[in-house]
């Protein structure tokens, strides 16, 4: 949701009924087939409402999956730094039905680049200046954010069988070996 509507109840509950009505598009048909008057009429909103809030569908399903997505990224960063991770992969165990046609389906190519600007964003935030990297930063967060994605889609899907305690040392060890040079 835009800045500016922090604070205000209508928007507040307008931003979350275009959410709501996203996620039940999303559910039922693919990512593709999702039209702005789709979303608008289920929401029962206007269209220029839906631009006061989002530029376009991709915005809205970047704005929705911001949260989950940065604290996911945060398995690269030391321990100390970690966001919820555990708390997270909770969400998404107890929410499957949700999350696995966002993360398998046609969608997955949204999530993925929204979790990669977002590890972009922490990778420059990591790097010293004087760090030298043969692998651009844009590389090696759609590498982290494809390896994340992959172990998070197994495990939701029942390919993968661990413990969310377990998954989060797994997701935390292979983020930090692909975002961390060695050398």
């Amino acid at each position: 949701m835009t800045e500016e509507f922090e604070g205000d109840k209508r928007a507040e509950r307008t931003g979350l009924a275009l959410r709501n009505a996203f996620f039940e598009l999303v559910l039922s048909q693919p990512y593709s087939k999702i039209k702005i008057a789709d979303i608008i009429a289920k929401a029962d909103v206007g269209r220029s409402t839906f631009y006061e809030h989002y530029k376009n569908k991709d915005d809205l399903l970047y704005a929705s999956l911001r949260w989950p997505m940065t604290v996911l990224a945060s398995a690269m960063l030391p321990p100390n730094k970690v966001l919820d991770l555990q708390g997270i992969l909770e969400h998404f165990w107890q929410n499957r039905s949700f999350a696995r046609p966002i993360l398998t389906g046609t969608t997955r190519k949204h999530v993925s680049r929204c979790l990669s600007q977002i590890l972009v964003e922490q990778l420059h935030n990591m790097s010293s200046p004087s760090q030298n990297r043969y692998v651009p930063v844009s590389a090696i967060a759609q590498a982290l954010a494809a390896t994340q994605l992959s172990l998070l889609s197994d495990w939701l899907t029942g390919v993968y069988s661990t413990t969310p305690d377990k998954l989060v040392q797994q997701l935390m060890l292979t983020s930090r070996a692909i975002a961390v040079p060695s050398v």
